[in-house]
């Protein structure tokens, strides 16, 4: 049970750190600006989406595999060996997609600056 309690409270600073930081990046991004969602290998933007889609669809997967995993763990079995494994994997999953969405946050908001398309 304090397993599960700790793994809903990682996921709600990871969800949060997303949001923050999505939030900020979007007040300094244009509505109809296209950010890059992917990268080449050189660092050049092969896919672009709208601000509205490209900032929300990391934050939005990260939501919906944390209810997955929220309804996994409340249908498993109540052992300890299943609760410890779960939790590393709820927590580990939180700070991954956390440390992805920030890293490709960071890259596009960069790409954004050097092409001129970001707000002061």
């Amino acid at each position: 049970m304090l397993l599960s309690l700790v793994g809903d409270a990682l996921w709600i600073i990871a969800m949060s750190i997303m949001a923050s930081a999505t939030l900020a990046a979007w007040r300094r991004i244009d509505p109809e600006t296209r950010v890059p969602l992917q990268f080449a290998l050189s660092g050049a933007p092969t896919f672009r989406l709208k601000r509205n889609i490209a900032l929300l669809l990391i934050p939005a997967a990260a939501f919906v595999l944390g209810l997955g995993l929220v309804a996994f763990n409340r249908n498993a079995a109540a052992n300890m060996e299943q609760a410890v494994i779960l939790f590393g994997v709820r927590a580990t999953a939180a700070a991954l997609i956390t440390i992805g969405h920030l890293r490709w946050l960071k890259a596009a908001m960069d790409l954004l600056q050097s092409e001129g398309a970001l707000k002061p």
